[in-house]
């Protein structure tokens, strides 16, 4: 497998505390036990090894992925959904991602309630979702953070912020937890204020810590938050030169949030206005009728892909792999046209 390599590394993984059975991470095999046996005993210190469970592989078939809608259900068989590897998936998250969001759907069909959708800009399960049903895959799908084009978006420190509000409509959040939430959320609000309304004034005690950090002492003012921009200065030290309720709970959370929030504002507030436009578009329905083919503006490829995905929404057509910018732009001024109308509804 490795035929073009010097040298291959594997790890031995313990598999548990409670005992002495090791995992060998990189040995990826599906060769006859007996086979199995001789590569292990090869390796250094295993010679006297003894295989509790020989490795194998799995085949399986999966569906095409563009059959389904965002919402996880079959375009042809409503009422269906899929989740998984049956939909071109591999791995534990990938599968209970989509599992989730199948059962979701699948629950408000039944109780007529519209489809819940993540967005690209919310979660990676958004992300994984919207790949797959609109670009498809030749190969098991993995969701990699690359995939993501909002990635100061997605952060781990904001999960909370992005999603507990949905899954507590969803009836997911019970209402003890919620209500901790919300505190933790006015709480981070209050202080972000405090912070950017704040401003620190030149004295000893702020210099000598500065100094003391390798940091520019103060000749006059300056804004508590652009203070924090400074990459030696940490949040929760910063914070014994700014006046802070002692009803609200400093937690490490809570201050690695914040401080995330304030020193890379900028850049986020810049991404932030790039997913408000792809939103725009998302708000642009493709009526499910529309004949690809006969527009004529659009370029032989684009009519091809455009017809084959189907997509819903403008948003979702501009991300379809060989539909050009130039095409969208037809297609929307196609709508728009047909709009004006009546015989479209964007």
């Amino acid at each position: 497998r490795f035929a073009d390599k010097s040298r291959h590394q594997l790890f031995l993984e313990p598999e548990s505390r409670e005992t002495d059975f090791m995992y060998l991470q990189g040995f990826s095999t599906s060769m006859p036990e007996d086979i199995q046996e001789q590569m292990v005993h090869s390796l250094p210190g295993l010679e006297q090894a003894v295989i509790l469970k020989y490795a194998y592989a799995i085949e399986y078939d999966a569906l095409v992925p563009t059959q389904f809608l965002p919402s996880l259900e079959l375009k042809k068989w409503p009422g269906l959904f899929g989740a998984g590897q049956i939909i071109g998936t591999s791995g534990y998250e990938e599968a209970a991602g989509l599992g989730l969001m199948a059962g979701i759907n699948a629950v408000r069909k039944i109780k007529n309630l519209a489809p819940f959708i993540l967005r690209r800009d919310k979660a990676y399960i958004g992300v994984m979702i919207d790949d797959l049903v609109t670009k498809g895959t030749l190969e098991p799908y993995r969701l990699l953070s690359s995939r993501a084009e909002y990635r100061l978006l997605l952060r781990h420190d904001n999960a909370d912020l992005r999603l507990r509000e949905m899954g507590y409509e969803l009836g997911l959040i019970n209402e003890e937890r919620y209500g901790r939430f919300l505190k933790k959320n006015e709480d981070l609000r209050t202080i972000f204020q405090i912070i950017n309304n704040t401003t620190i004034r030149n004295h000893k005690a702020i210099n000598e810590y500065l100094v003391n950090l390798g940091s520019q002492a103060l000749n006059g003012g300056i804004n508590a938050a652009e203070l924090l921009r400074r990459p030696e200065i940490d949040l929760r030290s910063l914070l014994q030169f700014v006046s802070i309720p002692p009803e609200i709970d400093l937690s490490d959370t809570l201050i690695e949030q914040l401080e995330v929030m304030i020193k890379y504002e900028g850049y986020i507030q810049k991404q932030d206005k790039q997913a408000q436009k792809i939103i725009k578009q998302e708000s642009i329905m493709i009526p499910p009728t529309l004949d690809y083919a006969m527009l004529d503006g659009l370029a032989i490829e684009a009519r091809q892909k455009l017809a084959k995905i189907q997509p819903l929404t403008i948003g979702q057509a501009s991300r379809i792999s060989g539909v050009n910018p130039s095409d969208i732009a037809m297609l929307v001024l196609y709508l728009k046209r047909n709009s004006i109308n009546g015989s479209t509804s964007i």
